[in-house]
């Protein structure tokens, strides 16, 4: 009795293990889900504009003036209402030395922009360049018109630079303050306003702005030299070789570089 008992209740528990492992005769799996799809999308125009832009803008940098045209024209092409693309355009063709198409692509950036004051800076540098400084003067004042200009102290020096070509020092030296003064570290205010100091006759004061730019920035050339070549002029040899061998060091395929390594060479070193 016990063996007839038992056939019934293993068939019961095994046809209800099979149903649920869902193993019954005639029954498939049901198949796995897809997997999750990346819905990926395409670049709005501006966007591709923007990385056409920063391609040239590369470019430009690395003075590749017909590449860095390249994408600057392909992102005009696309967003053509855009400021900046012509602005660097524009200061493609002023590093090619074409004036002409420089100016255009500054006067368009200005139009579509009127508080542009990078444009109206590297229009100041376009009439700067022709000579014509009081026009290169109205520029450089219009681009620190704007209180929001971000960079006034690339201005201050231009207008500094146009001072130092009208002979007027004492003007120079307050624009390269006020160029500091707007940005401690920019380094070419500095090294300009030592120049003055040298021609004045204030070799101690330019000597105090030579150090300190090698104290804070060893990897920039220009002071060594500058030092290099006032301890020529006062016959301190020791101290001249010092400072133009770090100048050879820092590059000595530079302009500086060379000039130094020939003076060095004129002092048997």
């Amino acid at each position: 009795m016990r063996k007839l008992l038992l056939v019934p209740v293993f068939c019961l528990l095994f046809s209800s293990c099979a149903s649920i492992l869902g193993n019954e005769k005639g029954k498939r799996k049901p198949p796995p889900p897809p997997p999750p799809t990346e819905t990926v999308t395409k670049p709005t125009p501006k966007e591709k504009a923007e990385g056409y832009y920063q391609i040239g803008v590369s470019y430009l940098e690395l003075n590749e003036i017909p590449l860095a045209l390249n994408y600057f024209f392909k992102a005009k092409k696309l967003t053509p209402n855009d400021p900046k693309i012509y602005n660097a355009i524009g200061l493609a063709f002023l590093k090619r030395g074409d004036l002409n198409r420089a100016e255009r692509n500054f006067r368009k950036a200005l139009s579509l922009k009127p508080d542009f004051s990078e444009a109206y800076l590297n229009l100041g540098i376009v009439y700067e360049q022709r000579k014509d400084f009081e026009k290169a003067r109205r520029f450089y004042l219009k681009a620190l018109s704007n209180p929001l200009y971000l960079t006034p102290e690339v201005a201050y020096f231009r207008l500094a630079l146009l001072d130092e070509k009208q002979g007027n020092l004492e003007a120079a030296k307050k624009e390269l303050t006020q160029a500091i003064r707007n940005n401690p570290d920019y380094v070419p205010a500095y090294i300009e306003l030592a120049k003055i100091l040298e021609r004045e006759g204030k070799v101690e004061d330019a000597k105090v702005i030579y150090l300190k730019l090698i104290n804070l920035y060893p990897k920039i050339q220009y002071p060594y030299c500058a030092l290099g070549e006032l301890y020529l002029k006062r016959g301190d040899r020791k101290l001249a070789k010092k400072y133009l061998k770090e100048c050879v060091s820092v590059n000595p395929d530079s302009d500086l570089g060379i000039k130094a390594k020939l003076e060095l060479e004129e002092l048997h070193e």
